[in-house]
């Protein structure tokens, strides 16, 4: 049986990348042989779902002693290939990406010695960023072959992007507009090796009787990190909007990040304390059984691109709720088209609080239409994003039979 490692940054540790956990659980419910290396770990398992994966992580520091050790190990087994291998990965334009290279060099040797020693068959990276550096320094080290999936900001980074298309077996992106920029910045020549895979998501198979219409307070969920890309604010003064026109609801924004600080800000100048909670970061697991039982009428997902050309991808949030029969409001920007179309949700113009109001109250106060989008949206992820279906399509590149 083939033997597979998995790089990501952290995960299955800390808050972020819970979207990875889903699909490491899958491959190991079929038996894979998976071992999991978070580049940079975090201290401690945040999402309940990832800690059936921690006996298949290696966890060890960035640059712990055991990470110099092996790779001083490394270095004098084979001064000349490591050499030539570090000035490889500092040709990136990027000053940025320069010194992120330089930083995770030492865990590249660290990785390849555990890749020698555990007799790995191929080496699988999520991000175009420092995960997927190390596999590249790990495959020349080793001979293994490696591949990694792309997401969204990690392409627009581009960390030697065209170098690692030309040295993977194969590219997987998560939507079609993350197809076109890595085909854009690696060449036409790309197209052989990259494909469109996106991530999927767990449908359940038995759901609680969903209520669509006015039974009870509504409660509005946003769940997403708190980033500009998100577009909270929009969505803090399409509140202000609803609570203006006599609407009883309340919203609940589950994420942390960069904007909290301001998003709080912006809740208390509205006079929204009564009405938005910011709930900070939850465990995924926490999330899908809020999901579950239908705590949420309606999830809004109101992302922007931002100035400097950031945009969103494919929201597993809303994937997820989708999944749950959950009506979603989203904005027409990056790949959000590829998930929901005309027919599985409200789709509406971004940086528009007074069209986001609008579709909100649409969906609580139109109970019927509000059944048949989520109908079709549970439909759409059963067809496009299902979990165990898109695993069977990356094992199948990877040449993994379990």
């Amino acid at each position: 049986m083939k033997k597979l490692m998995y790089l990501t940054v952290s995960a299955p540790l800390g808050q972020r990348e819970a979207f990875l956990i889903p699909e490491m659980n899958c491959l190991a419910g079929r038996g894979v042989d998976l071992t999991i290396m978070p580049v940079n770990p975090a201290r401690q398992v945040f999402h309940r779902d990832g800690t059936g994966l921690l006996h298949r992580a290696i966890v060890t520091g960035l640059w712990s002693r055991e990470v110099w050790l092996s790779a001083l190990s490394c270095f004098i087994k084979a001064p000349l290939r490591v050499a030539a291998l570090f000035f490889k990965i500092m040709k990136s334009g990027s000053p940025i990406n320069k010194v992120k290279n330089l930083l995770v060099f030492p865990k590249s040797l660290f990785i390849a010695e555990k890749v020698k020693l555990l007799r790995i068959s191929h080496i699988h990276a999520h991000w175009a960023s420092t995960p997927s550096t190390c596999a590249m320094v790990v495959s020349a080290l080793t001979g293994v072959s490696w591949s990694f999936t792309a997401h969204r900001w990690d392409i627009l980074n581009n960390n030697l992007v065209r170098e690692k298309v030309k040295n993977s077996s194969f590219v997987r992106v998560i939507s079609n507009k993350g197809l076109k920029q890595i085909i854009s910045i690696a060449g036409p020549d790309a197209a052989k090796k990259v494909f469109c895979c996106h991530m999927g998501v767990e449908a359940p198979e038995e759901l609680p009787e969903r209520t669509y219409g006015w039974r009870g307070k509504p409660l509005i969920a946003a769940v997403g990190s708190l980033t500009p890309v998100k577009g909270h604010r929009y969505l803090l003064l399409a509140c202000r909007l609803l609570a203006d026109r006599g609407m009883d609801f309340r919203c609940l924004i589950i994420g942390d990040g960069p904007e909290r600080e301001n998003l709080a800000g912006q809740t208390a100048h509205l006079g929204l304390g009564k009405i938005v909670i910011l709930a900070g970061a939850l465990p995924h697991d926490r999330v899908l059984r809020m999901f579950r039982a239908n705590t949420f009428r309606v999830l809004a997902h109101p992302s922007v691109e931002t100035p400097d050309g950031e945009h969103e991808g494919v929201p597993v949030a809303v994937m997820e709720a989708m999944a749950h029969n959950i009506p979603v409001v989203v904005t027409e920007t990056g790949s959000i088209t590829d998930l929901v179309d005309g027919d599985s949700g409200l789709i509406i113009p971004p940086e528009d609080p007074a069209t986001l109001a609008w579709a909100i109250s649409c969906l609580l106060n139109n109970p019927v239409r509000a059944r048949k989008l989520s109908k079709a949206a549970r439909r759409r992820i059963d067809e496009k994003f299902n979990l165990s279906r898109n695993v069977s399509v990356m094992m199948g590149r990877m040449g993994i039979t379990p």
